[in-house]
């Protein structure tokens, strides 16, 4: 074999070991007024995530970007905001601190909008790529939103998820309401069917494990002390098997009046690191 080509498969193989440590981590977020204490969390905790993923996977590099998506369809002074990729995350805190929640007339929301950035101007790598999409309220289109009046839109997401399917990006969907459930489960199936891997996740209630039946999402049987600095995130007293005022219960939802903003923030923070820790595990 000729010296040309040894070294052209050393640089494949460079490439592909460079490849394996990328990790890019897209936060798509409803940004329309009723988000408010979710994106304050954001805000709050996107140098914590940071710092706490680079101590535990050192060799991983690691890029963070931000959708804050409303409902331009209904509300045509509302805007999509895009912070995009970047593993410069000291500046991460200043530039969510622009965003505010603000706008939705309706119900549903612009996701295939959403999507569409996701598609065309995130800077994706060519590494281990993630989007974490939290909602309180469906997509337009019939298919997602029953009550909604702009079906020509569910055609523009189920494009949009079909396009996105064969980039290999895992997508974890957050119940935050009921009213989002249904586009949850309606884009999963789309994206699944073109090979995709599409999970979904309550807060109010545990809903299944994350890779396998030795891991829960929120579950007592994945304890990790080190994810909030020698507190259990799964304690005695925020015990989410317990109905009458489990963490996730209606009575005590993670964003609900009977929480702390500090609590608001760390459990914010603590779920996104399981889930990549559960993520990274399984992918090792």
């Amino acid at each position: 074999m000729s010296n040309k080509n040894l070294k052209k498969i050393k640089n494949i193989l460079s490439d592909v070991k460079s490849s394996i440590n990328e990790f890019d981590i897209v936060f798509m977020i409803d940004a329309t007024s009723s988000m408010g204490p979710y994106i304050e969390a954001a805000k709050a905790e996107a140098k914590n995530i940071s710092t706490e993923l680079s101590q535990k996977f050192p060799k991983m590099d690691f890029q963070y970007g931000y959708v804050f998506y409303r409902d331009p369809i209904d509300s045509p002074d509302d805007i999509h905001e895009i912070i995009n990729l970047t593993n410069e995350v000291d500046s991460l805190p200043e530039k969510i601190s622009k965003i505010h929640p603000d706008g939705g007339a309706d119900i549903p929301e612009d996701w295939a909008g959403a999507y569409k950035i996701i598609n065309e101007q995130i800077n994706w790598r060519n590494g281990n790529k993630a989007i974490f999409h939290l909602a309180d309220a469906g997509a337009h289109g019939n298919l997602f939103s029953k009550s909604d009046h702009h079906p020509e839109e569910e055609s523009k997401l189920i494009k949009e998820l079909e396009i996105l399917a064969p980039k290999k990006i895992k997508i974890f969907g957050f119940v935050i309401e009921e009213e989002a459930r249904n586009s949850f489960e309606q884009c999963k199936k789309i994206y699944q069917n073109k090979g995709g891997v599409f999970e979904i996740y309550n807060f109010n209630v545990p809903k299944k494990s994350l890779f396998s039946n030795s891991y829960s999402l929120f579950g007592n049987n994945y304890n990790d002390s080190n994810i909030k600095k020698g507190t259990s995130l799964f304690s005695n007293t925020n015990n989410i098997n317990n109905n009458s005022g489990g963490l996730f219960s209606k009575s005590n939802n993670l964003f609900g009046n009977n929480t702390n903003k500090n609590e608001n923030r760390s459990l914010f923070c603590s779920n996104i690191i399981i889930i990549v820790h559960l993520y990274l595990e399984n992918l090792i």
